[in-house]
């Protein structure tokens, strides 16, 4: 959720982004630009009954609500998406390996999902939404080393060849699709088309894919038509998941954001956090960071800058690491420690283990956010960063983490990056809150597990709780 100046270029990033470089910085204590924005009354309404987030990251070894129907499928730990378990699927000659999947609510008017997928270079799999019926709708693949996205697996056509190159692990192609009617066309029922992203997020593989009969949705399906492939990072939601965000990946992240935000917390007004880094090794300053994101009604139900309060730091080389912020009203980030030499970065030394604590709080009383990092750390005498903008809009309704590596503007692989942290105690309070309220397993859902399987990064207390990163 920031803007960075990369040479002249000016990168504006939307909803649930960093990108790195020499980011916007004002000094601490000062405050964001931009009008107050009014405190209406807490509303008080939720997500429709279309509301939906599936998901399937096979990490306790289970199908995770995949039913077999044809063929055979497994959970495997040996083919893993960046060291994440996949669902391996393999058809035999002439039978095609069939899975499907329920927990999704039909007749929404809006759907988006993703999908690594690794068919190697003889296998055809597919991915999508199909009828109640198992008749798939709109799905995307990968065959004979190239991309397919269509109505169906039959009537697909080729979108492009497998990328190389890219921030995905090796043999893998990641999708994120919006499914959606055709404005303007009427028809009863209207026709439905949608837009694919393929390994990245700033331009479209493939726009106004046609796929008309998608309005009649209601599970999910998995078809292996040749080989074997597998299939990791399963999401499926009426909220969107892709939207243009130049390199943008946002790797680990848990709660309810990028696409799974379908759940309204009780209204709060502080959210705080406990990060521990045991150890980090980075080649470059700005690309690798982890933050904490709170927001209003507005930034809640809506993919926008407004409303959408994000605290972190980058990872930056030596040890050292900037803490910034982004105040809701733009998508600049604002650091904490600015410096005019964009190649040192915003960053101060901690020593290792570093223990931070992070709190984002809206303060009614004062009408301002405060966005405070302490650092224990540094022996008896703790270390603060504070910063308050003016804010006078409504109480917090959601909440996620998330850690972020920058293809766009890394010079080295990602696997010259590594991690080794502790995420724990999320708590909510305040607001309608009559006690500060840990977000447990029930509003926790993981999305986008795609760290290297040498990083050691784990979420929240416990297994009931949180994930737990597998090496």
């Amino acid at each position: 959720m920031r803007a960075s100046t990369l040479g002249s270029v000016l990168v504006s990033v939307l909803l649930f982004s960093t990108v790195a470089g020499a980011a916007v910085a004002v000094p601490v204590g000062a405050a964001a630009s931009g009008a107050l924005m009014p405190r209406p009354a807490a509303p008080a309404v939720t997500p429709g009954p279309g509301s939906f987030a599936l998901v399937s990251n096979f990490e306790d070894g289970a199908l995770d609500g995949w039913t077999v129907v044809s063929g055979s499928a497994a959970v495997s730990t040996a083919e893993t998406y960046g060291g994440e378990p996949s669902l391996v699927s393999q058809a035999r000659p002439g039978a095609p390996q069939v899975d499907r999947a329920s927990g999704i609510v039909a007749g929404g008017s809006f759907v988006s999902m993703q999908v690594a997928i690794h068919a190697g270079s003889k296998g055809s799999g597919f991915f999508g939404l199909a009828s109640s019926q198992g008749v798939p709708v709109a799905v995307v693949g990968v065959r004979n080393g190239e991309v397919y996205a269509g109505a169906t697996p039959s009537t697909a056509s080729a979108v492009e060849p497998v990328p190389t190159g890219t921030a995905q692990p090796a043999g893998w192609v990641y999708f994120a699709v919006n499914v959606y009617p055709v404005d303007g066309k009427g028809g009863s029922p209207p026709a439905w088309q949608m837009d694919v992203f393929v390994d990245r997020s700033d331009q479209i593989a493939a726009a106004g894919v046609s796929v008309s009969a998608a309005g009649s949705y209601a599970e999910a399906v998995i078809g292996t038509m040749v080989g074997t492939v597998a299939y990791s990072d399963i999401v499926v939601s009426n909220y969107e998941i892709p939207i243009y965000l130049p390199g943008y990946n946002n790797m680990e992240g848990y709660g309810q954001g990028s696409g799974l935000l379908v759940q309204l917390l009780p209204a709060f007004t502080t959210l705080t956090a406990q990060m521990t880094l045991s150890s980090w090794n980075v080649p470059q300053t700005g690309i690798l960071s982890f933050q904490i994101n709170a927001m209003n009604y507005y930034g809640t139900t809506r993919s926008t800058c407004k409303g959408f309060f994000q605290l972190g730091i980058d990872l930056d080389p030596n040890g050292t690491i900037a803490p910034w912020y982004v105040p809701g009203v733009n998508c600049f980030a604002h650091y904490f420690l600015p410096s005019n030499n964009p190649a040192v970065g915003a960053g101060f030394a901690s020593p290792s283990p570093t223990h931070l604590s992070l709190t984002i709080q809206d303060r009614p009383a004062t009408k301002e956010i405060l966005f405070q990092i302490v650092d224990h750390s540094v022996g008896l005498s703790l270390r603060y960063w504070n910063a308050t903008i003016p804010y006078d809009g409504t109480e917090f309704f959601g909440s996620y983490t998330q850690i972020e590596w920058q293809p766009c503007c890394s010079n080295y692989p990602i696997s010259e990056y590594s991690l080794n942290a502790r995420m724990y105690g999320l708590t909510i309070s305040g607001g309608n809150l009559s006690a500060p309220e840990p977000l447990g397993a029930a509003y926790m859902l993981p999305f986008i597990l795609d760290t290297p399987s040498s990083w050691s990064f784990t979420y929240y207390d416990g297994p009931s709780a949180g994930y737990v990163q597998r090496a």
